[in-house]
């Protein structure tokens, strides 16, 4: 994926996303970039436009089917409806209720199945497999989200130049094989981190295999970053060759983080973006220089105030 492919996409997805804001956290040299405030509350908009384009611009007329924990099925399903393009979201149960509501409110078929991330994955692959009537948009394995994706990266090296490194969670990986793939090539100095939970981290262990491999899944705050990830991936490559590190963080630390947000900087973040900013409070990622956090997506059930 060459400079001139995201380019072309960045121009491409340009007129359909916002521009959002970096700003300084009261955390010294850490500042926050903020997809929590991109169309649909998450950055995974920018990977959902590029890929519904890419169908408009090759005549694709099928009916997109996508699986996901909630952020990529929403964005699927809010691109769709603005080109009016039929389209299929299965989330697993264990989805939070403000993302399954959103994407009924935009309008999409809409299929529950599984307990969880890895069920749901599960049952829409052998669907997609089964029949010729649908279109399959992957939240992470597919060349046009990654590019996508792949456009923040533009976004913080113009925003803050200064930047040292920059905290990216990590879930199926496409975000950050794409945000890494644009700053490596740009700015090789720039250190790029992903941040994973650790009750379920299939991209930590398989990086430490050194092959993507079946990790135990277990239940997380973080569900967007969650379960485990297709063995055949394209972004597993992409991470190797420029993600500099991966770390871990709890969930208390993620509980914490998402807290710290709410009260003291006065963002909501989910569990998924949160992750990045818990990597840097508890000191897992530190540097003297400027530190970009992406808050990945707001998307977070909040309990009823009184």
């Amino acid at each position: 994926m060459t400079l001139s492919d995201f380019r072309h996409i960045r121009a491409r997805i340009q007129p359909h996303i916002r521009l959002t804001p970096i700003v300084p956290s009261e955390l010294p040299n850490l500042f926050l970039k903020l997809e929590n405030l991109q169309y649909t509350h998450s950055f995974k908009v920018r990977g959902a436009y590029a890929y519904i384009l890419e169908l408009l611009q090759t005549g694709n007329t099928k009916t997109v089917l996508t699986v996901s924990a909630g952020n990529h099925g929403l964005a699927i399903a809010h691109a769709a409806a603005i080109f009016k393009i039929p389209c299929v979201v299965v989330v697993p149960a264990n989805t939070p209720r403000t993302k399954i509501e959103a994407i009924r409110r935009n309008g999409a078929e809409f299929r529950i199945e599984g307990t969880n991330y890895d069920e749901a994955e599960a049952w829409t692959l052998q669907l997609a497999k089964r029949t010729n009537d649908y279109v399959f948009a992957s939240p992470y394995n597919d060349h046009f989200v990654i590019l996508g994706q792949g456009t923040l990266g533009f976004e913080i090296l113009e925003q803050l130049s200064g930047v040292s490194t920059i905290v990216v969670p990590i879930g199926g990986g496409g975000l950050a094989a794409g945000v890494a793939a644009v700053v490596k090539q740009l700015r090789p100095r720039v250190r790029v981190v992903g941040v994973q939970a650790e009750v379920s981290a299939a991209m930590y262990h398989s990086l430490e295999a050194g092959r993507m491999i079946t990790v135990a899944d277990h239940s997380s705050i973080a569900d967007g970053i969650a379960g485990n990830i297709d063995l055949q991936t394209m972004t597993f490559p992409l991470i190797q060759k420029y993600v500099d590190d991966v770390v871990l963080v709890s969930e208390d630390e993620i509980k914490t983080a998402i807290y710290t947000l709410l009260n003291r900087e006065k963002l909501v973040a989910e569990g998924s973006a949160a992750a990045a900013f818990a990597a840097v409070t508890t000191g897992k990622v530190h540097s003297v220089e400027p530190i970009v956090a992406i808050i990945t997506g707001g998307n977070i059930d909040l309990p009823p105030v009184c």
